[in-house]
């Protein structure tokens, strides 16, 4: 069976397959401290530090990120909770960072691929659910919403402590027992969730890998008065500048077929999820469901793996620093064409 929590601001479900690339001298270090009611077993705490150190061997930035672990009691059918700490940036000062930041292949084609200007033109959704064009520059094209691990990497800021954590995991002690703290020979229990996996991936969220489609989708759900907003604050952030569903048509709307790409869209390197409420039925601060990746929004009993390279390559399109090279561009292309050419021919089988 699918393992799915539903986590706040994004919800987790995981997968994984690249294994083992060798660190940097400098190294992302990340703080776990335990702010469960009860403290964590030495297991339990083994294993969110074993999440930890698999991202501190896949990312080289000289930074430290803080984050609160944990489980504690929590409401009824409620698994877990997660939320990261966030700040509202310029885009001009974003894109700057981001080609300051470019160190790879994979960077080089992604700045170049960045609209120019202060300003961003999106597609997106409105609070009647209709969908225009938005280049009006106001607040949401101005500004984007980004976590302060993602800004840390960026050298943007590094105001966080142990007492003011970049982002806060809580699961609920209920269903402590539904894990796999550990893994045999990369293998967990057949009728267990491999705990290890999923720390990975809420990690993941607290780097940087949301979207800011996820926030509308709950607002039009909540139809309430912050739909009034949309046009006065920041609402999407790096990840969604590469959010795309046609070549040269970034779109930031809820719902539909959205795919991640570095190129502005003229290869698809990973689907999207596209909304729990209004979209595919998944949070768009993921991936989507067809290809095993660690950013994908559930993990199966029994399943075990960490960070594919499209994950890799997302975190490295957004300001982080991978620790050995994923593929560049032009050698997984035609690969991922027919990768997609697969996907769409399920996808035709399917409907």
């Amino acid at each position: 069976m699918s393992f799915r929590l539903t986590l706040r601001p994004v919800a987790l479900a995981l997968s994984l397959g690249l294994a083992g690339l060798a660190p940097s001298a400098h190294a992302l270090n990340i703080v776990l401290r335990d702010i469960s009611s009860t403290p964590m077993t030495a297991e339990q705490l083994g294993a969110f530090q074993q999440a930890a150190n698999y991202w501190s061997s896949k990312l080289t930035d000289n930074v430290t990120v803080y984050i609160d672990v944990g489980f504690n009691s929590l409401g009824a059918n409620i698994l877990g909770q997660a939320s990261s700490s966030a700040s509202s940036v310029s885009y001009s000062t974003l894109r700057s960072a981001l080609v300051n930041d470019a160190k790879s292949a994979t960077d080089a084609t992604a700045v170049s691929h960045l609209q120019t200007g202060s300003s961003l033109s999106f597609y997106a959704t409105q609070g009647d659910l209709s969908t225009r064009l938005d280049n009006d520059n106001t607040a949401n094209n101005r500004f984007l919403s980004v976590n302060t691990a993602n800004l840390k990497a960026l050298g943007l800021t590094t105001n966080t402590t142990a007492n003011n954590p970049d982002a806060t995991i809580i699961f609920a002690t209920g269903f402590a027992s539904s894990f796999a703290y550990s893994r045999v020979n990369g293998q967990v229990p057949a009728n267990k969730t491999d705990f290890i996996t999923v720390a990975e991936h809420e990690i993941g969220h607290a780097l940087g890998f949301v979207s800011g489609v996820d926030s509308i989708d709950e607002c039009l759900a909540a139809n309430n008065s912050c739909k009034n907003s949309f046009e006065t604050q920041a609402w999407y952030s790096p990840l969604d500048l590469f959010r795309y569903s046609a070549a040269g048509k970034l779109d930031v709307t809820v719902g539909g077929t959205r795919y991640f790409s570095i190129d502005g869209g003229a290869t698809a390197i990973e689907s999207f999820s596209t909304g729990a409420y209004n979209g595919n039925g998944w949070q768009a601060s993921h991936f989507g469901t067809s290809v095993i990746t660690l950013m994908r929004p559930f993990v199966g009993d029994g399943q075990s793996y960490d960070a594919t390279t499209s994950d890799l390559l997302a975190f490295d399109a957004i300001g982080w620093d991978v620790a050995a090279a994923v593929p560049e561009p032009a050698s997984y292309a035609l690969l991922l064409g027919g990768l997609a050419a697969l996907g769409l021919k399920r996808r035709r089988q399917a409907a």
